[in-house]
């Protein structure tokens, strides 16, 4: 009888691994004083991103996550303990894990030490001999060359230093950038034209209307 009831105490430890519970875990984080930028669909839409490194030995990293509790500000490095726990049944779209800032460790002002531009890459587009103004989209119709069979999809987004012209598809590099707007306090993303690589008179076919 005692071993049966040993037994029993011990079977939480034994297949305590299966509960969710066991996942979370409280990780020291250092997050940059810039930002760097996301993608959020098939390449198009950049959003402003945590620079982190998730332990004193590990890599800078680009981060989505949400800290609660935790304000980021611009020219400030923020070490903190970061408590990870998982969301049960999250959404199919959602995040799978909640980040809260369980202890601030320091927040020293400084420049960041990582280039935010390596977080920034760029990539290689085709833009439509029109744009794409409508009441439903304004911008550009672009092809994401990184895709093997490119589509034309609305891009409603001004990419500076591109000089576009009617009746011309162009081939250019671009770059998303995490640039800081006084006006608003804020970081927001600006897109780049960091090569011309060619640009033809040719009415683009396969156009949606």
């Amino acid at each position: 009888m005692k071993q049966f009831c040993t037994l029993l105490l011990l079977l939480p430890l034994v297949f305590g691994s299966c509960d969710k519970d066991d996942d979370t875990r409280i990780e020291t984080w250092t997050v940059a004083s810039e930002k760097g930028v996301a993608g959020i669909f098939m390449g198009f839409g950049h959003v402003p991103a945590y620079i982190v490194k998730t332990g004193p030995n590990a890599g800078w990293e680009i981060s989505t996550a949400h800290i609660e509790g935790f304000t980021f500000e611009k020219g400030y490095q923020t070490e903190m303990l970061v408590r990870i726990e998982p969301i049960p049944n999250p959404p199919a779209d959602g995040p799978g894990y909640r980040y809260t800032m369980e202890k601030p460790i320091s927040r020293t002002p400084m420049q960041s030490n990582v280039d935010p531009l390596q977080f920034s890459p760029e990539f290689e587009v085709t833009i439509a001999s029109r744009r794409a103004d409508s009441p439903a989209t304004s911008g550009y119709w672009i092809k994401d060359m990184r895709y093997p069979d490119p589509r034309w999809e609305p891009f409603p987004w001004e990419i500076e230093g591109f000089d576009f012209k009617p009746g011309f598809e162009a081939r250019i590099r671009i770059r998303p950038v995490a640039e800081y707007d006084d006006a608003k306090g804020d970081y927001e993303v600006k897109y780049h034209q960091t090569e011309l690589i060619s640009s033809k008179e040719k009415a683009s076919e396969g156009l949606p209307e």
